[in-house]
């Protein structure tokens, strides 16, 4: 009763709320952890579940995407804007993922780096080194909290974390960016996936022998949790040279997204939007003082512990995908969550304080998804970073003059995967 109150609750979000007043603890410098400290989460599984070959757009599990999840838009098609850049042949320096050109751009010489970052439960936030991130993806993950996956290119930052463990959307998220996976501990049947998957020997993770540099843990006592999950650390440098060191460290060739500083047209009114996971309510509400939806999770402010600044983000981007229980086990009450981002669905793409229907296209396995609009043009986001927020086919759209609400529905939980 008390979960579904405070989703009621958690719907009128744009009345004022003052700062948490939380004090940001900094850890100290990390120090090594050795193979005999390094602990699996608790919720690792209580029995492990045979699995299949790591999932693809071909290789899906029994239940594949609902044929809803491919009705095309109804929107107009946006103008093209003037200045448009991408989807193919960007300006040399442009970082893909971003539209603009880095302050350094010989960042753009790295991989990327795909991050597993904590996000629930409450006293793990702030988290260090989302404010670098130049795409953040947010999933729902079992018991209905969410989880992160931050994607790092062309730009460096100290700390990153706490790092967590994988979930199944994490067999397709470094595919698409051509990225080195980074993460801490895994269910059996999520760890047996990744290590049959394509990108097997692009994983920095503890589970694959990784010690300190790259992953690090600091006191206990220094982290806002107090617990030994949240205790692991990293940053780009070091997972660079331990990238370098396997010879993995390379340039990626990525397109498919376009880009425009311009306003796309037309558009509808979208001053504030909330997305309404169950245990991890998110506003994000536009200023247009810069241009940006700035981020609030669970009513209290966001920002990044290591900077000190608020999580903004120059696009949100809602994706639609078929989400359904796998036959992985993540605790004994509970199986993994499989989000099916593959194919194409519905997405909302919120920039410049409004709202645009579109698609998301997803051919191939590797490389970057696209964002179409009505006609099947690409849809430019705004130059900068940009979130994408994933939510059941299911969810529940509603707009209104303050802004607009997305309801993530909820499976039945300790539902046994259908055959």
């Amino acid at each position: 009763m008390y979960r579904y109150l405070r989703l009621l609750l958690t719907v009128i979000f744009l009345a004022p709320v003052a700062c948490s007043g939380r004090t940001t603890r900094l850890p100290p410098s990390p120090t090594p952890a050795h193979p005999a400290t390094l602990i699996i989460p608790t919720h690792a599984p209580t029995a492990i579940v045979p699995a299949a070959t790591a999932l693809s757009p071909t290789t899906t599990s029994a239940v594949t995407q609902p044929p809803s999840a491919t009705t095309p838009p109804t929107a107009q098609p946006t103008a093209t804007p003037a200045g448009r850049i991408g989807p193919d042949h960007l300006p040399p320096g442009v970082n893909p993922l971003t539209g603009e050109t880095p302050a350094d751009p010989s960042l753009l010489d790295h991989r990327p780096l795909a991050v597993k970052i904590v996000n629930e439960p409450a006293c793990a936030r702030p988290q260090y080194g989302l404010d670098h991130a130049a795409v953040v993806f947010e999933h729902y993950v079992e018991a209905w909290g969410t989880r992160l996956t931050a994607i790092y290119y062309g730009e460096s930052a100290g700390q990153l974390g706490a790092v967590r463990s994988a979930r199944l959307i994490d067999l397709e998220l470094p595919a698409i960016f051509d990225a080195v996976f980074v993460f801490s501990g895994s269910s059996s049947g999520v760890k047996q996936r990744l290590q049959q998957s394509d990108f097997a020997d692009r994983v920095i993770a503890s589970e694959w022998q990784a010690t300190c540099p790259p992953l690090c843990r600091v006191p206990v006592e220094t982290v806002g949790c107090a617990d030994l999950e949240h205790t692991l650390f990293t940053t780009l440098p070091a997972l660079w040279a331990q990238a370098a060191k396997s010879g993995l460290d390379q340039r990626p060739q990525l397109s498919g997204w376009a880009f425009s500083a311009a306003p796309l047209a037309p558009g509808q009114s979208a001053p504030a939007i909330h997305l309404g996971y169950l245990n991890s309510p998110v506003d994000w509400r536009y200023e247009s003082a810069n241009g940006r939806y700035h981020r609030w999770q669970d009513g209290v402010r966001h920002v990044d512990a290591e900077t000190h600044r608020r999580l903004t983000a120059d696009n949100v981007v809602v994706l639609f995908a078929h989400h359904l229980y796998s036959d992985i086990r993540e605790s004994s009450n509970f199986y993994s969550l499989e989000i099916q981002f593959w194919g194409q669905g519905r997405a909302l793409a919120f920039r410049d304080g409004q709202a645009f229907e579109a698609q998301w296209l997803r051919p191939a396995r590797a490389g970057l998804f696209q964002l179409v609009d009505a006609s099947g043009a690409p849809l430019p986001l705004k130059p900068g970073r940009t979130w994408f927020e994933f939510v059941p086919l299911d969810a529940v759209v509603t707009t209104a003059a303050i802004g607009w609400t997305v309801t993530a529905p909820v499976l039945a939980e300790l539902t046994p995967p259908h055959p």
